[in-house]
């Protein structure tokens, strides 16, 4: 990510520009559109599924603490030296309404502090303790009333979320045991408290992913799309070939959006998305999320709103996790991961409001997760956009099903309902996509819409198990 931040500064100095919007090949009249959103609804706003409700969750993100977080400055001496990068930090999730911040900070500075330390909590926060009396979270109070829960973990070969306490208390091999590896390290986690998901699933063979016994993986990670190693060699993309489109963002006189800078090289991750459908179809219960992995420290332009490129404001912004939880707490969020009651929103092209997928049979209804008899029929709800969004021109929303098999995902299953249905005639795990042309968006990119405005994914769901069978069953996870 420091490779990148160098390459994207040479050649911001080439592609930067001061002049106002032009209306030929800026956006058009920009006087006269409203602002595109740089924040986010509340939860409460996205719908109610039964007696389960939304928690808007960031799963993967590093605070000051991480050796290369703000431009690898924001901890010196055994302590946070760059205090404006954690107030960007705090100010981003309240902004956004993110209900749960989970942090996965490298190890090397972890080690070195006690565990609450960690959260580097304010006189103001409020501390969260388990029934053992062990900080498990810290809530921040937002200036408009609402609040964040976080928690700590750590992101190394694995990563550790939602830790009770440090993984071992000798502080002189303590780093060495954030960074242990394999089926052994997983349990070390789980004894911690933590739950244990795979990052940067791309770097890892499905043999591993098979034995590991993680309780989840990433199936999108930024950091991914953008490394310009990890582009060519494991995602099969070119290197640098969405740079030039994405400085357009930085200069002014393009009037492009600056929020809307992900679709210029946003690309799903097929080589995640491809394993976990394997690891699904084998009967492997791992919770899917996508990473955001924000450092403030891979893109320090100032993009034509004031922001550096990769604010943890605009990151965050992107994409979130959305759990389904009975409450909005600690519990809530460690039992629906582990469940798989959950779906990875890309709220760049606006919050989903409403979207559910479940399964019915005549007595009971299933969510995501959970394994429903065959015969059961699987019901996708249709989202809208969140009414803070532009609406016109209205996009194109799609509804997929989709089976999981070894080879990859098959569409068995699409249509543009309120209301989709179907009955699957196969045993198996199914997923829910709802994929988005976000015509909505065409007024914000200019001269770039014909190239920027297709078909991309909204909501990659987590998956429901047909039939019940003994191997879906003798792997379900039960709360610890």
């Amino acid at each position: 990510m420091r490779r990148l931040g160098l390459t994207l500064a040479v050649l911001g100095f080439v592609g930067c520009g001061d002049g106002a919007p032009t209306s030929d090949g800026g956006r058009p009249d920009a006087a006269m559109l409203a602002p595109w959103p740089h924040t986010l609804p509340a939860s409460e706003t996205l719908g109610t599924r039964g007696d389960l409700v939304v928690s808007r969750t960031i799963l993967h993100a590093h605070s000051p603490i991480s050796h290369d977080a703000c431009d690898g400055m924001g901890f010196a001496d055994g302590q946070i030296a760059d205090t404006d990068c954690l107030a960007h930090l705090r100010s981003a999730v309240c902004s956004l309404h993110i209900d749960v911040l989970n942090l996965t900070d490298h190890a090397a500075h972890i080690s070195e502090l006690s565990f609450e330390e960690l959260f580097s909590k304010d006189s103001a926060d409020d501390e969260v303790r388990n029934e053992a009396g062990e900080l498990v979270a810290t809530r921040v109070h937002c200036a408009d009333g609402s609040t964040t829960l976080i928690t700590v973990g750590s992101e190394n070969e694995l990563m550790p979320v939602g830790l009770h306490r440090h993984v071992v208390e000798d502080a002189t091999i303590r780093e060495s045991a954030y960074h242990a590896d394999g089926p052994a390290a997983v349990s070390t986690f789980h004894e911690a408290g933590a739950l244990v998901f795979v990052p940067h699933t791309e770097q890892r063979s499905l043999d591993y992913l098979r034995m590991l016994g993680a309780d989840g993986m990433e199936i999108y990670n930024i950091h991914a799309n953008v490394d310009l190693d990890i582009r060519p060699m494991w995602l099969g993309l070119g290197a640098t070939d969405y740079i030039g489109e994405l400085l357009k963002f930085t200069n002014r006189a393009t009037g492009l959006e600056p929020d809307l800078s992900f679709l210029a090289f946003f690309s799903e991750n097929q080589n995640d998305l491809g394993k976990w459908d394997a690891l699904l179809a084998d009967g492997h219960a791992l919770t899917a999320i996508a990473g955001s992995d924000c450092h403030e420290n891979s893109f320090p332009m100032r993009m034509p709103d004031g922001e550096r490129g990769d604010s943890y404001r605009r990151m965050m912004r992107w994409f979130t996790n959305h759990l389904l939880v009975h409450e909005r707490s600690y519990e809530g969020q460690r039992e629906a991961l582990l469940a798989g009651r959950s779906y990875v929103a890309f709220e760049v092209f606006g919050s989903p409001v409403g979207f559910a997928f479940t399964a019915q049979d005549e007595a009971e209804t299933f969510e995501m997760g959970d394994t429903a008899s065959l015969g059961s029929s699987l019901h996708v709800m249709r989202p809208t956009l969140s009414s803070d969004m532009p609406s016109t021109p209205a996009p194109t929303i799609t509804l997929r099903i989709l089976k999981a098999e070894a080879e990859g995902a098959v569409v068995v299953a699409s249509g543009i309902e309120d209301v989709f249905a179907f009955t699957p005639s196969e045993a198996g795990a199914y997923c829910a996509e709802v994929r988005i042309v976000p015509s909505h968006a065409r007024p914000y990119l200019g001269a770039e819409a014909d190239l920027l405005v297709h078909d991309y994914v909204w909501i990659y769901s987590n998956a429901i198990f047909v039939g019940a069978t003994e191997r879906l069953r003798s792997i379900s996870r039960l709360p610890r």
